[in-house]
């Protein structure tokens, strides 16, 4: 409900899309129980969704498109402070080159998008899902390498999902998360 710290590495074939708005991470369930997505524009331009009231979104876009050549893995981030401590709140979004582990340095996608008013993210009760929110019901070609969620900017990592060490089967129909929320 607070700042918030969105991590992805991950991979497409085609980082402009023909159909828009491609969300491959959010918690969302329903008309009433939205807190956030994270998606990708035909143009290339990361998206991030929110909601304060489980059912009105916000929807920020970066300035420019990511820089990234097809195919290519990347790790990707948006970083949410909701209380820029000047009456608005603010959205960044940040690329890395790949790596086998988190980057300690990033590269800001385009400038930081400010909204006027102190915003809050929706505490719901959705579950959050990778590989396209529960309602989507679309097929997404993404590969998922890893996704960190944490509660504030730089803050205490509440999800982290290591797909290269948890998955070691690809008939394997559950998977356990490394934070203590697991």
């Amino acid at each position: 409900t607070c700042d918030s710290e969105i991590v992805m590495r991950l991979a497409r074939s085609d980082w402009t899309p023909s159909t828009s708005e491609r969300y491959p991470i959010g918690k969302r369930s329903g008309t009433t129980q939205w807190s956030w997505l994270l998606g990708l524009q035909t143009t290339g331009n990361l998206r991030f969704r929110w909601s304060s009231t489980g059912s009105t979104e916000t929807l920020i876009s970066s300035t420019v498109a990511l820089p990234f050549v097809d195919g290519t893995t990347y790790w990707v981030m948006v970083t949410f402070d909701v209380d820029n401590g000047a009456g608005g709140n603010d959205v960044k979004f940040w690329y890395a080159a790949d790596a086998a582990t988190e980057p300690s340095s990033w590269t800001q996608l385009g400038s930081t998008v400010t909204t006027a008013g102190v915003a809050s993210i929706f505490d719901s009760t959705a579950q959050v899902a990778v590989g396209g929110w529960q309602d989507g019901g679309q097929d997404y070609p993404w590969s998922f390498y890893r996704l960190i969620v944490r509660n504030g900017i730089g803050g205490t990592v509440v999800l982290d999902a290591n797909f290269t060490t948890g998955i070691t089967s690809g008939a394997q129909t559950s998977f356990v998360e490394s934070s203590s929320n697991a």
